[in-house]
Order: C-alpha cells, then sequence, then structure tokens
C-alpha cells in the first residue's frame, strides 16, 4: 500500500488484559508498530491523566482521545475539550436516574470504595476520576442504550457503556467524531492515509465505522451486536490483548514490514 497507516486503538479488553489491566501481551505488537514509524492513537473512555501515564509508560508520542472522544489530546501535551464539561452535565444527572433507575455516581463514592471496585490503586483511581468533560455512573445492566438515548435527544447529552461503568457526555461526541479530527491532521501532514481501529465494545462501534478497516477483539455474545451496528466489522481469531497483536502482526505484513 502506498497510503500512510494510521492504527486507532481502544484500551481497557483491547490492549490492556480486561481482569488484570497489564499491557505484558499486546506490548510486543506495540513495540513493532514504533519500530516501523506507525502511529498508534490510543481512543478511550479513561481520562487525560490515566492516559498520560499510560503512554509514557508504552513510550507513545502520538495523539489521543480522552473520555470518550469529548477530549482530543496533541503530542505536545496540550488538549481540546469537545461539547459539554464536567460540571455542565452534572445538572443532567436527576434525568439520567429516571431514565436508568438505580444509578449509582461514581463521585458520591469514596476513593476507596472505588478502589476496590475496580481493583485500581487510590492514585490509580484519583487519575480515573480526574474527568474534563464525562460523569461516571453504574447502572443496571442490561440497559436500554438505544431508548435511553433517543429519550435524551432533546437535553443534548447521551450515554455509552464500557467496561465497568456507564458514561454521561455530552451528545455530539463519540470515538467516531475524534477519529475524524486526529485523521484530518494525518491526511495534512502525509495525504492519503489508511486507517485502522481495533476495539472490544459497544461504545467503540463509531471509532469503527470512522476507518477504512474495523476489527473487533471482544467477547462472542457482543458479536451480533457489533455486527448490527458495525457490517464491515472484522472477527479475529483471539480476543483481548491476543486479538490485537493479531491485528497488528496482519497489518505489519500488508505493508510488507516483517
Amino acid at each position: 500500500m502506498d497510503a500512510f497507516p494510521v492504527v486507532f486503538s481502544d484500551i481497557d479488553g483491547t490492549i490492556l488484559d480486561y481482569t488484570t489491566y497489564s499491557y505484558k501481551k499486546s506490548l510486543p505488537a506495540i513495540q513493532k508498530l514504533a519500530g516501523r514509524g506507525i502511529p498508534l492513537i490510543l481512543v478511550s473512555s479513561k481520562t487525560y491523566a490515566e492516559m498520560l501515564k499510560l503512554h509514557k509508560e508504552l513510550s507513545l508520542t502520538y495523539p489521543f482521545v480522552f473520555e470518550n472522544g469529548a477530549g482530543i489530546a496533541k503530542p505536545d501535551g496540550s488538549y481540546i475539550l469537545c461539547g459539554k464539561s464536567y460540571d455542565q452535565l452534572l445538572p443532567y444527572k436527576t434525568i439520567i436516574e429516571q431514565l436508568c433507575g438505580n444509578v449509582q455516581w461514581a463521585d458520591s463514592l469514596s476513593l476507596q470504595e472505588l478502589s476496590a471496585y475496580t481493583g485500581l490503586t487510590i492514585q490509580e483511581t484519583k487519575n480515573m476520576m480526574a474527568r474534563m468533560a464525562s460523569v461516571l455512573c453504574i447502572a443496571p445492566d442490561p440497559l436500554d442504550i438505544e431508548r435511553i438515548n433517543n429519550e435524551l435527544v432533546p437535553h443534548g447529552i447521551a450515554i455509552t457503556t464500557g467496561g465497568r461503568f456507564f458514561t454521561v457526555t455530552d451528545s455530539t461526541v463519540n470515538k467516531g467524531n475524534a477519529v475524524q479530527v486526529i485523521k484530518a491532521m494525518y491526511r495534512e501532514k502525509h495525504g492519503a492515509i489508511y486507517s485502522y481501529a481495533i476495539g472490544d465494545g459497544i461504545n467503540d462501534a463509531d471509532m469503527f465505522n470512522a476507518v477504512d478497516e474495523a476489527y473487533f477483539v471482544g467477547r462472542k455474545d457482543l458479536w451480533g451486536t457489533i455486527q448490527k451496528l458495525c457490517p464491515a466489522i472484522h472477527k479475529t481469531k483471539k480476543t483481548g490483548p491476543s486479538g490485537f497483536s493479531e491485528v497488528i502482526e496482519n497489518i505489519i505484513k500488508n505493508y510488507s514490514l516483517t
């Protein structure tokens, strides 16, 4: 291929093991991309603080997307926020409670309670709660996300699911919109690009539909739903970080970069 490759990837359940939060299995593939100059753009519900820490650990020097597309960070450390801020979202809690039932807001729990629930350290929990443009909650699962978001349209907010929490954001932001912004940045620099996306959850659907080639590395029971949302999606043989590594190996082979 002549087009410049750009890889977008979810984090939890994709690069990081869902249970252990370890990137041990994905690290060799991440290093192979770096060694070949292929950008790995992390796209996650995680906060800026969480992702900045991970970026440093993985020696990544690329833009990244945080809080499900509510923020875009540039390589120089600066960032932009999209849509409503954290403080502007707080008044909508009552509406979410009416639509979702027995909701428990993450910011109403102590750091110790959140640490026990997530398995994160206290410092990691602080980073998780350093939210700029989204609000986390724990709600009865499953929720009818499509119905709820239809009712939230007049309020300009939306709810997504990913991992252990539901995330409330401005309805104009999502992973796909943020991916399009970053794709434009790389087109300006490299001309023609070819974009890939790798993820494991329903909240990755917008990202999947924003790229040229997308891969699902999540649970089998979500595959049917993902296919409906993303008709052109591919499914890897392996799941999680092993599935991520499988995709990266194929990308490298496609570009004769072995």
